[in-house]
């Protein structure tokens, strides 16, 4: 788990979302609404979609386009004490890439998914 989590509201425009999580050298973000509350969750692979063409490739991209449009609405969350096993269950069954930490209404990790890594049974802080 990431405890340097960022979170954005769900109308921040994509290049925006894209820079701050670059910036922080973060792989995603949690998305909250005005008082905080998750709303859901956006990787940074799905912001590259947005930003990043191939060669050769000339697509006119909307300069107002917001993160509501590629994140995954969810108000799936986790705990700071959760088994990291249901965690990455329930974040395969969401087919989420990534699952905000909270802890009431603040945002104080975030977990991603690595099919690279082998998950090892532990709580997640």
């Amino acid at each position: 788990m990431t405890r340097n989590v960022v979170t954005l509201r769900a109308d921040t425009p994509i290049r925006v979302a894209a820079a701050v999580l670059d910036s922080r050298g973060q792989g995603a973000a949690a998305v909250v609404d005005d008082a905080g509350a998750p709303v859901g969750v956006v990787p940074r692979s799905s912001l590259d979609l947005w930003c990043e063409l191939p060669d050769g490739w000339q697509i006119e991209l909307d300069p107002e386009a917001v993160i509501a449009a590629v994140m995954a609405h969810t108000t799936a969350v986790a705990a700071p004490d959760d088994d990291v096993d249901d965690v990455a269950a329930e974040m395969v069954t969401r087919g989420l890439a990534a699952m905000p930490v909270f802890v009431g209404s603040r945002a104080v990790g975030l977990v991603i998914r690595d099919d690279s890594r082998p998950l090892r049974s532990h709580r997640i802080t």
